[in-house]
Formats: structure tokens, sequence, C-alpha cells
């Protein structure tokens, strides 16, 4: 078996340095049979293009600590990609409030 793994997720050779990325849902836990293990999946946006991530636990933890424990808080929200080390980290972009 060959699997596939050429679909629209967000990952290290999908973006470069610099994109931004819009949260568009809450996601949810789906089982990847290729993989045999659960993945929590959310929708994302790059440039018009709609596609899948699924954040790394570090990752999650950093998604967590800038919008909140829940989720649904997410949706609207953006990230940057930071390519180093052929790794993608995330950076959360806060929200500026305005005086």
């Amino acid at each position: 078996m060959i699997p596939d793994f050429s679909g629209d997720f967000l990952n290290y050779e999908s973006t470069e340095d610099g994109d931004v990325i819009e949260i568009l849902t809450e996601g949810k836990v789906e089982r990847n049979d290729i993989l045999k293990k659960d993945l929590f999946n959310i929708k994302v946006k790059k440039g018009g293009k709609e596609m899948t991530y699924s954040p790394s636990m570090k990752a999650g933890r950093i998604l967590q600590s800038a919008f909140g424990k829940d989720s649904k808080s997410w949706i609207g929200k953006k990230f940057q990609i930071i390519h180093a080390d052929k790794r993608m980290i995330i950076r959360p972009i806060k929200e500026e409030k305005v005086a």
C-alpha cells in the first residue's frame, strides 16, 4: 500500500516562512487509519485555500495559552508559520486592543 499524503494539510511542505493562517473551525478528533491513531483536526485558511491542520501537543498548548482552552474561542484567530531547522513552528497573533 502506498499511502496518499498529498492532501490539503497544513504542514512544513505546504507552508512558507511567514505565512499567516486563520482558524475556521473548533475542530474535532478524527481517527487516522494510516497512522493508526486519533488526531485533533481543525480547518484553517492559508491565503484563499482551506486546509486541515493537526496541531502537535506542543502547538496545541501554544494555541490554548494564546487563545484559551476551549477551541471554540480559536475560531477567527490567526497564527504565523515560522520555518526553523526543517520544522514548522507556530506563533499566535494577538489582536491589538484599540484605545
